[in-house]
């Protein structure tokens, strides 16, 4: 296959650039240039550069059955050459997207210039950029400045060269990861949902009314929202249990409300509108990241697109799906271009705005309970294993062994507790943090807040770990054994947890991309520091126990079997691709008179068990409707 690398340079000001806006909007505008872009065939090609107007004709000379074109944010790059000109490879790869995956341990930054340092390929050039802020093609070589602006340039592509080199040909980032790389830049270069302006318009109004209706009650005194204890209260009476911390000079426990606090700041997105209209006043913000994300989607309704014509409906797909390839520690994938299409509640009004065109249907397959069917698949917990395997109601039964009665669907508190324990008690989670996210998942899902007795909360979890002894076993041994093997600690120098290979500082499945552990080492409790295991990730220290172990391992096999069956799927149902994924479900936008086809190669594929676990029980649901909102 041959290799293209390219890196387009644009028009940008102060104003109109991807620092004020979304990449849709900036390559959307009718202010978008193209003053031209660097190009490397192979390589060991020579990089060369074309001027704007010479770049449509080049792009239309090129055999792209055969063509992989790879760029340091292909996210981007492929965005403008496919929307602006149609250009579309055969594979596409993205070398910011493969050091998210491989050097992410151990760099806080992905940009080029920080990639290439941290290989040790060169030096990125710094002001040429700067220089033409402003500044079409003619106005670039009016300034004398062309020249430079075009070595810039080649340096890039050059150095995105040597990216691919260094992490792609090494198989550092392994060749059969590349395919779903490209399936996940397509869900952008290549959308299928047309957006519903009246939904997110109706949307919009009802988010900002809620935040006002907040704002109305907390009053024009915003002293109280300023009181810890007080904006407590308020979090606990929509049913969310305020996050807390230890404190580093104290040693004692407090709120986790500042900017700073990953927990606190995850609040910004809850499914409550009334939750985020909290966070956001305590924070001084404007609007609601609901608010924020809403007004984007609707920006980006409104925008013309100059190539692939509307169909017979005179509708078309207006709404690319931007998702960062290995956006988590696990692989997993995650938000980006400020949308975090990953995060959209079920049943919320933006997944209800992404429609099919006319004519189409959306149709969607969950891996049903697949972590919590890894975690007795992995621990080895035969009696949960085999409820799995033979269909039974798990959370049901487990409740029934909570409450001493049968339960049945029809007693929906008592089954929603078996739910939340069987789905959240395989990592460790304690009583406490237990009692927690039943009170907020319950008002979520059901309407009504279940809040249980603090010691009817600890029954629950020590039940669960009595009926299912091998669970909590499995966190011992990864605590133990496993974890200083994983630290480099112990004579034993690999080991194996199921079919994932354990070795010093990374965990993996031979052939697949490795969960890195960088810096492993165990922390003494100190005065203001719980201690324990920590390991460094993007600058970061991340603590580290045997049911986070767990946890880890359980999201990285469960990556790989949604996005195995994602690929084998898009090999049956070509030319029709993924159009959304989001951690364990996969969408698609087919024609009305497939769908019957297309939901049997669905079901099929995603519970067809991997060669490392043939006696795993999987199970898929199917939804089909006219809007990824409605496919239930």
């Amino acid at each position: 296959m041959k290799i293209l690398f390219l890196d387009i340079e644009s028009y940008y000001t102060d104003e109109y650039s991807l620092k004020r806006m979304s990449p849709a909007e900036y390559l959307l505008d009718p202010r978008f240039r193209l003053n031209g872009c660097a190009f490397k065939e192979g390589l060991f090609g020579k990089p060369f550069w074309l001027d704007g107007d010479q770049v449509p004709a080049y792009l239309h000379g090129l055999d792209t059955s055969n063509l992989l074109a790879c760029s340091h944010n292909y996210l981007f790059d492929g965005c403008a050459l496919a929307w602006h000109y149609g250009f579309v490879p055969k594979l596409s790869c993205c070398t910011l997207s493969v050091a998210r995956a491989t050097i992410s341990y151990k760099t806080s930054s992905l940009s080029l210039e920080a990639v290439a340092r941290t290989l040790n390929l060169g030096v990125k050039g710094s002001s040429a950029l700067t220089n033409v802020k402003g500044m079409d093609l003619q106005g670039i070589k009016a300034a004398g400045l062309y020249d430079a602006y075009v070595e810039y340039a080649l340096n890039d592509v050059e150095l995105c060269a040597k990216i691919f080199n260094t992490l792609v040909v090494s198989q550092e980032f392994p060749w059969d990861e590349l395919p779903m790389l490209d399936m996940i830049m397509r869900m952008a270069t290549q959308p299928n949902f047309v957006l519903d302006k009246n939904i997110l318009h109706q949307h919009l109004h009802t988010v900002t009314q809620a935040k006002e209706i907040v704002l109305h009650k907390l009053g024009c005194d915003t002293k109280a929202i300023r009181q810890d204890e007080v904006f407590a209260n308020m979090l606990r009476s929509y049913g969310v249990e305020p996050p807390k911390k230890t404190s580093l000079t104290t040693g004692l426990e407090r709120y986790a409300f500042a900017k700073t606090d990953a927990e606190f700041l995850e609040l910004e997105e809850h499914p409550d509108p009334m939750v985020q209209a909290l966070v956001a006043a305590r924070l001084g913000a404007k609007s609601t990241i609901e608010e924020t994300r809403t007004q984007r989607f609707i920006n980006i309704s409104n925008l013309s697109w100059p190539l692939t014509p509307a169909g017979n409906s005179g509708q078309r797909p207006n709404m690319p799906m931007p998702i960062k390839f290995s956006g988590a520690h696990t692989h997993r994938g995650g938000g980006d271009w400020k949308l975090n299409v990953q995060n959209m509640p079920r049943g919320g009004e933006l997944r209800k705005s992404l429609r099919a065109p006319p004519g189409y249907k959306v149709v969607t397959v969950d891996s049903s309970q697949i972590e919590a069917r890894l975690v007795a698949f992995l621990s080895g917990e035969e009696k949960l294993l085999s409820q799995f395997a033979a269909g039974a109601d798990v959370y049901s039964a487990f409740a029934s062994d909570v409450f001493k009665r049968e339960i049945t669907k029809a007693d929906k508190a008592e089954r929603f507790v078996g739910k939340t324990a069987i789905l959240g008690l395989g990592f460790g989670l304690g009583w406490a943090k237990f009692h927690d996210r039943i009170k907020t998942d319950s008002k979520n899902a059901l309407g009504t807040m279940i809040d249980l007795k603090e010691d009817e909360a600890m029954r629950v979890v020590l039940e669960y770990r009595r009926l299912f002894p091998n669970i909590p076993a499995a966190w011992t041994t990864l605590g133990n054994n496993v974890m200083g093997v994983l630290a480099g600690t112990v004579k034993k120098t690999t080991t194996m947890f199921g079919p994932v290979v354990i070795e010093k500082n990374q965990i993996f499945m031979p052939g697949r991309l490795k969960m890195f552990y960088h810096n492993l080492q165990h922390k003494p409790k100190v005065e203001g520091q719980k201690g324990g295991w920590v390991f460094t990730f993007a600058g970061k220290e991340k603590y580290l126990y045997g049911g986070k172990l767990l946890e880890n391992i359980v999201q990285y096999l469960d990556r790989i079997l949604v996005f195995d069956a994602a690929l084998r799927i898009q090999q049956r149902i070509y030319p029709y691709r993924l159009a959304q994924q989001a951690h364990d479900e996969n969408c698609y936008v087919v024609p009305e008179k497939y769908v019957g086809i297309v939901k049997e190669v669905l079901l099929e594929e995603m519970t067809k068990r991997p060669s490392w676990g043939s006696d795993l029980p999987l199970m898929a649901e199917i939804g089909v409707g006219d809007s990824y909102g409605e496919a239930k």
